[in-house]
């Protein structure tokens, strides 16, 4: 138990003792004749014996849960667990009642232990029950996290073989034509690979490092398209400490190149657009190519965008569930423009 369930342990535990003591004060004054502040003092240090004891039981059980494979053995531990915690209220009970007068004349200690062990073990079940509805609610949550990040890894594997065919595919498309550049190629695509593998566990980097990681497929695709491709970068200061999902941009740049430049015999133009606009970090990526042969009115909604697309689309729901958008649309004076809007914050998501 971290020291934040600690806390919130204790407070559960005061709020809901304090209330079965001014509940029983009530009874004892409005049933037994009782006057209100004996009745008040005498429930409240009674029930509130109770606050560290049910404390105590919960970090037990949660420590120490039933189990299939150790049942035997926690069970004794708790039947110990009821014993011992009976002889503390008993002896507690046993040794303030002449200060606090819960009994008109003090029985025997061992009438006094008699009646904990006949009453005590049913509130510490019941204390031990609440333990193991949090102790496998935390185990749903953690079941569930790691397989997000399972589904989260298994995505962007699939990224890294996406990106080495299509380089592989233009690599070898200029062999013949420009052995020269296809010798640059192989270069960026070493560096490519090797930033790929540095951030294998990383889901989310900086965007500077992110654009970093980016160059050397800009550089790639520099090679191949020569002239024919321009890649502008318009990014504000305050965006490029924002954590983004590593390898983002790459696909919507993909994208931009494959579906938007490569199809026509112009020099074409690919920006990328960074900015914070309040809680949101909203990116671009233009190009001025062909333009949608068709227009999907939301990415999240279509199946078109390319395979690249696809596993991102996917892995931004694994991140950040609903907090994103992602739009493929016709771009103002042609082409076609991806919008990413993602939660902005400058330290890595949980």
């Amino acid at each position: 138990m971290g020291r934040r369930w600690t806390w919130q342990a204790w407070a559960a535990a005061f709020a809901y003792w304090t209330l079965a003591g001014l509940a029983g004060a009530s009874e004892d004054h409005s049933v037994r004749g009782v006057s209100w502040s004996h009745a008040l003092f005498t429930s409240l240090s009674a029930h509130l014996l109770w606050v560290p004891l049910s404390v105590a039981i919960l970090q037990l059980g949660l420590r120490f849960p039933l189990e299939r494979r150790r049942w035997a053995s926690r069970v004794a531990l708790h039947l110990g667990g009821v014993l011992v915690i009976a002889s503390i209220r008993a002896t507690i009970i046993f040794s303030l009642d002449p200060w606090v007068g819960w009994y008109d004349v003090r029985p025997p200690f061992e009438n006094v232990l008699m009646h904990a062990l006949l009453s005590n073990p049913f509130i510490y079940m019941t204390v031990l029950g609440v333990a193991h509805a949090l102790y496998y609610a935390d185990q749903l949550r953690l079941r569930e996290t790691q397989l997000a990040r399972a589904q989260l890894h298994a995505l962007k594997a699939q990224l890294h073989p996406h990106f080495l065919f299509n380089t592989l595919h233009s690599i070898s498309a200029l062999v013949h034509r420009d052995p020269d550049g296809s010798e640059r190629m192989i270069a960026r695509l070493s560096d490519l690979l090797r930033g790929a593998l540095d951030a294998a566990a990383t889901e989310e980097v900086s965007l500077q490092d992110e654009l970093r990681a980016l160059q050397p497929y800009l550089d790639i695709q520099g090679v191949r398209f020569a002239d024919r491709l321009t890649v502008k970068q318009d990014i504000a200061e305050d965006a490029l400490a924002a954590h983004v999902p590593h390898l983002v941009l790459q696909p919507l740049v993909e994208n931009a190149i494959q579906h938007g430049i490569a199809p026509g015999t112009e020099p074409g133009t690919v920006t990328l657009v960074a900015r914070r606009a309040g809680a949101e970090l909203h990116l671009e990526v233009r190009d001025d190519g062909v333009g949608l042969q068709e227009a999907p009115a939301d990415v999240s909604r279509s199946t078109g965008g390319g395979r690249g697309l696809s596993i991102t689309r996917e892995r931004l729901v694994q991140l950040y569930g609903g907090a994103h958008r992602l739009e493929l649309r016709d771009a103002v004076g042609g082409g076609t423009t991806v919008a990413l809007a993602l939660p902005f914050h400058t330290e890595p998501a949980p």
